[in-house]
C-alpha cells in the first residue's frame, strides 16, 4: 500500500524528536517532542535489564499514538541519530565514506517487531580511519544543495561536538570532529576558571572580549597556557567575568575554524542558528573566511534531518 506519509525520528542523545511528514511537499504535519533521548532509555534498561529492543519500541509506539492523525500501518519509520549506537535501539556498524548527495552507500537496517505495524528503518552513522558521526550524515544530506555540484563544500555544523563535512562533487569524501561545546562546557563546570567565568549579555564589551579571543588562537603561542591568562585576567581585574566567559568562546570556536584557512574548499557552509550563528559568523570573518562563507538559514538547518530522510526513503522505494 502506498501512502503520502512518513514518520521523521531524530532520536539524539538526551532528546527525541518525531514528525509527521508528507513525502511531497515535505510539509511537517504534526510535531511529537520528549526529552526522553537514549541516554534516558538506556539508563532505564540497565535498572531493570530485559530486551532492550523492546524497551526503545515500547517507548516509540507510545510516540506514535500520540498523532492526532490516523497512521496507517503503511506508513515508515525512518530513525537516525543515536539510536543505532551502542546505548541506543541497536547498535548498527557504521557506514563508510565516501557516500553520495542522494545517501547511497549509507547503512539502512529495516526492524522487524511485532510491537510496531509500521516499517521501521534504522539509519546508522558514518566513520572514517580516525573519526565518526552519527545523524549528522542525514542532516548534510538535507544540506545539501544543486550549487554544491562540481565543487568542493566545507559544511560547519557548530555543537557540543562540532562538525566539519566535506563535499567533494557531489560526494562526501571526509568530515572533522571537534569538541568544542564540550570542552566549554567542562572549562565552565569542572576546571579553576569556572570562578573567573560568568555566561551573560553579549554587549559591546563581550563583543571585543570574543574577538580578542578568537585572534588570540590565531597566534603562534600556546592554547593551554592562553586558558590558564583567564584566571588572572579575573584575579588582576583586567576583564569581568562576562568578558572572559565570551573570551572562552572566542578562544576555542578560534581554534576550531583556524583549520579552515589550510582547507582546500571553494564555499563554506555555516549551519548555525541563535548565539552560535552570531558567534560563529563573526569568527569566520575575523579570519578572513567571510568572502567564501555562506549562511544557512534557521528554516533549512531545522528541516535537514527530513530533507536528508527523504533522501534515505527514495534509495530503500528503489533498492
Amino acid at each position: 500500500m502506498q501512502t503520502k506519509y512518513f514518520i521523521s525520528v531524530d532520536w539524539g542523545t538526551s532528546n527525541f524528536r518525531m514528525r509527521l511528514v508528507h513525502i511531497i511537499t515535505s510539509d511537517i504535519i504534526e510535531v511529537i517532542e520528549s526529552s526522553k533521548g537514549v541516554k534516558v532509555l538506556y539508563n532505564e534498561w540497565l535498572d531493570i535489564q530485559g530486551d532492550r529492543e523492546v524497551l526503545f519500541l515500547n517507548f516509540l509506539e507510545t510516540q506514535c499514538l500520540q498523532f492526532k492523525k490516523t497512521i496507517d500501518s503503511a506508513v515508515k519509520i525512518l530513525i537516525s541519530g543515536m539510536a543505532s549506537s551502542a546505548i541506543g535501539l541497536r547498535e548498527l556498524p557504521y557506514a563508510e565514506l565516501p557516500f553520495t548527495a542522494q545517501g547511497a552507500h549509507i547503512y539502512i537496517e529495516k526492524i522487524e517487531t511485532l510491537i510496531l505495524k509500521n516499517p521501521i528503518f534504522l539509519i546508522s552513522g558514518i566513520k572514517t580511519n580516525d573519526d565518526v558521526i552519527r545523524g549528522e550524515e542525514v542532516q548534510v544530506l538535507g544540506l545539501i544543495s544543486e550549487d554544491d555540484s562540481d565543487t568542493t563544500t566545507v559544511f560547519i555544523l557548530p555543537g557540543t561536538h562540532s562538525k566539519h563535512i566535506i563535499l567533494k562533487n557531489n560526494v562526501v569524501v571526509d568530515f572533522k570532529t571537534f569538541m568544542t561545546g564540550e570542552l566549554f562546557d567542562v572549562i565552565l563546570k569542572h576546571t579553576i576558571l569556572r570562578s573567573s567565568v560568568t555566561s551573560g549579555s553579549f554587549n559591546t564589551t563581550e563583543l571585543a572580549a570574543f574577538i580578542e579571543g578568537v585572534l588570540k588562537s590565531n597566534e603562534n603561542g600556546s592554547i593551554l597556557n592562553t586558558l590558564f591568562k583567564i584566571r588572572t585576567s579575573a584575579l588582576f581585574k583586567e576583564k569581568s567575568t562576562t568578558e572572559n566567559f565570551y573570551y572562552l568562546s572566542g578562544l576555542l570556536i578560534g581554534e576550531e575554524l583556524k583549520t579552515l584557512k589550510t582547507t582546500d574548499c571553494n564555499t563554506i557552509k555555516l549551519c548555525a542558528s541563535g548565539a552560535l550563528y552570531e558567534l560563529y559568523n563573526e569568527a569566520i570573518k575575523l579570519l578572513d573566511l567571510g568572502s567564501k562563507t555562506v549562511i544557512i538559514s534557521q528554516e533549512i538547518v531545522d528541516n535537514s534531518v527530513i530533507k536528508g530522510q527523504l533522501k534515505l526513503l527514495k534509495q530503500l522505494e528503489t533498492s
